[in-house]
């Protein structure tokens, strides 16, 4: 009787804060996982996340790798390739695996699992790959498709036809043929089509800093030359051969014309074109380009980042 009455007045004084406790629930749930970590947004993370936790798995074997062998990482089964073995074998397509050399991957190759190596990558062609990592030059062979991210510790090259879907990332050059669709590219220079490393073009002297902000469209004629960065409402347009040291930013689509150099960013809500022959951003201050769609004739030369939210092209005019 005893323990029923102190039941009875717990829940009579608990009652008011159960609409309350409730709440508080609910916004914990609302909250959603916690915050990615600062470094999860760069774009080789993945990359790096997957090759240190092979690399100090491989150490506890303490072996020395002479022929194919199988371990698990993470309840995962992991092809062990010896630096001898220069072509992978058909189990890579559904293992993880891992080349302590150079490696080279079949022909329409459907691998849905990574892909890492200690030397140069080459696939296959009509390859569909889950994520690939080259310690040295990683080459996407004809109609390649990448499904999550590719990265190289040096250059990467892709062949026309290709579709990269998720983050492509190289430390030094991506070289990319025409046509191929991508997502998300970032490297210190990437090259668009037959594209040479760029030209250093300078402002003529005399021209002065002016920002510009405009509620309305803005056209610049060809063979503008200014210091300063634009910022439009509908439509920004920049005339063929134009120089402009400063940012482009509109809330609309932005157009650029054959033969500009735009030093600085390029951010658009809606789509981005640019014309053959650009040049955006420079080695010693890389620049990004991000919008809804974006499209680039090649060849051109980009020095920092490319970004499409919805599709990116890069083609032939």
């Amino acid at each position: 009787m005893l323990a029923l009455l102190i039941a009875a007045t717990f829940m009579v004084f608990a009652l008011p804060f159960i609409p309350t406790a409730g709440l508080f629930l609910r916004r914990r749930d609302a909250l959603g996982p916690p915050p990615l970590s600062e470094a999860a947004y760069a774009p080789d993370h993945f990359a790096r996340s997957l090759i240190a936790k092979l690399r100090a798995h491989l150490m506890l074997v303490a072996q020395p790798v002479t022929a194919v062998a199988e371990y698990r990482v993470d309840g995962e089964p992991l092809l062990v390739l010896p630096a001898s073995m220069r072509q992978a074998p058909a189990g890579c397509a559904n293992k993880m695996s891992y080349s302590f050399g150079d490696l080279a991957l079949p022909a329409s190759l459907a691998c849905h699992k990574e892909v890492a190596c200690e030397g140069s990558l080459r696939t296959g062609e009509d390859g569909i790959y889950r994520a690939l990592y080259a310690a040295d030059t990683l080459h996407l062979n004809w109609n390649s498709t990448i499904i999550r991210w590719c990265h190289a510790d040096a250059d990467l090259e892709v062949e026309g036809n290709c579709r990269i879907l998720g983050r492509a990332s190289a430390n030094k050059t991506i070289k990319i043929d025409a046509p191929c669709e991508f997502a998300s590219m970032t490297a210190p220079t990437i090259l668009l089509g037959h594209a040479q490393r760029g030209v250093r073009r300078t402002l003529p002297r005399g021209v002065a800093d002016a920002d510009t902000v405009a509620r309305e469209a803005v056209t610049l004629v060809p063979g503008t030359k200014r210091r300063g960065s634009i910022k439009a409402r509908r439509l920004l347009e920049v005339g063929a051969g134009s120089v402009i040291e400063g940012a482009l930013v509109c809330e609309g689509g932005i157009v650029i014309g054959p033969r500009c150099a735009i030093w600085g960013p390029i951010v658009a809500e809606g789509g981005i074109r640019i014309g053959e022959g650009c040049e955006i951003g420079r080695p010693e201050a890389p620049a990004s380009v991000v919008g809804e769609d974006v499209e680039i004739l090649a060849p051109a030369v980009i020095h920092g980042a490319l970004h499409a939210s919805r599709r990116g092209v890069v083609r032939y005019k």
